[in-house]
């Protein structure tokens, strides 16, 4: 017989998933300040692979727009340089004997604005995602109809509301502090 327990971690587990993906997600829209994350998705060729930035270098943030980056080896430079350059940072990296900086341009509030957008978009993405976890985890206690009582069914379909609730106002409560980020000057 199907326990609402087995039904509810199934859930919370997807669920969990979806919650990690979007804070991820939102790590890579620039707020005020820069945040390493943002280097995430630059890969630079060495040694023959392809390697996050912070496998071979040192990242460090100077002030609220700039980063330094200090590669292990210096012969690197010109590849990072190169990487950064074709990434989506839309940013020209400075580079020095030693060192590349990348700076950020200041926020404007146009933006500021574009980026509220896009986050919300991305909630938008995860909200479905939230509903088709809940549908999998209905179409599971729906199998079951045969051998499952009637009242039964209808405790699954509201606990299952209450736990779905719970979790697109955890989406909405991320959402709203990263706007509020995003809009910080």
């Amino acid at each position: 017989m199907i326990q609402w327990k087995n039904l509810e971690e199934e859930f919370k587990l997807e669920a969990d998933e979806v919650i990690d993906w979007l804070n991820n997600e939102y790590l890579y829209i620039r707020s005020g300040r820069v945040s390493l994350n943002i280097l995430d998705v630059v890969k630079v060729e060495a040694y023959g692979e392809m390697m996050s930035l912070n496998q071979i270098a040192n990242l460090q943030i100077v002030d609220a727009r700039q980063i330094l980056i200090k590669p292990y080896d210096r012969t690197q430079l010109h590849d990072i340089a190169k990487a950064i350059t074709t990434s989506q940072l839309n940013v020209n990296p400075q580079v020095n004997a030693d060192n590349i900086r990348i700076i950020f341009p200041s926020q404007t509030e146009e933006n500021r604005k574009q980026n509220v957008k896009k986050a919300k978009e991305i909630l938008e993405i995860a909200k479905t995602k939230i509903r088709n976890v809940r549908k999998n985890v209905q179409d599971e206690y729906k199998k079951a109809k045969d051998t499952v009582s009637e009242d039964l069914i209808h405790y699954f379909e509201d606990e299952l509301n209450k736990i779905t609730k719970i979790y697109n106002d955890k989406l909405l409560n991320i959402y709203s502090h990263k706007e509020q980020e995003l809009m910080r000057i």
